[in-house]
């Protein structure tokens, strides 16, 4: 019919080319530079207390004394949290409460390096985490 819209012809992309992803040696030894880590300064923790909050997925930290105690805290400031009058900035700082409140029972937040050990994490992570467990309705 001559009033039908022209028609699209669809093919299948071509494969891009193998290209090498290899690092280049660098001056006639050979040696490639180790990639940095977040964790090269800082130094691990021997072993986690228990009022330490673990970062991670799964049972190992979700039944850790210190991961309960910090859902048992976050429990506490959640409904001015998730009130719907709270701005912004109003979240921000009971959020910052919380994690002032861990570290005031002695608690620190870890998360596992690449190593396998556990490390500190910084304070915009630790607060991240508190507003993430504050959101949460897994644990009401």
């Amino acid at each position: 019919m001559p009033d039908d819209p022209p028609t699209r012809k669809y093919t299948k992309r071509k494969k891009a080319s193998s290209v090498s992803t290899a690092r280049p040696k660098l001056g006639g030894g050979g040696i490639t530079p180790k990639k940095s880590s977040k964790y090269d300064k800082k130094e691990a923790v021997q072993r986690p207390t228990p009022e330490d909050i673990l970062a991670g997925r799964g049972g190992g930290t979700n039944r850790h004394d210190g991961n309960i105690r910090f859902r048992d805290e976050a429990r506490r400031l959640r409904m001015i949290y998730k009130d719907g009058e709270t701005d912004r900035r109003a979240k921000f700082m009971i959020s910052q409460e919380l994690v002032t409140r861990v570290r005031q029972y002695g608690g620190r937040f870890l998360e596992k390096g690449h190593d396998g050990r556990w490390y500190e994490m910084d304070e915009k992570s630790a607060r991240k985490k508190a507003s993430q467990v504050l959101r949460e309705e897994k644990w009401e």
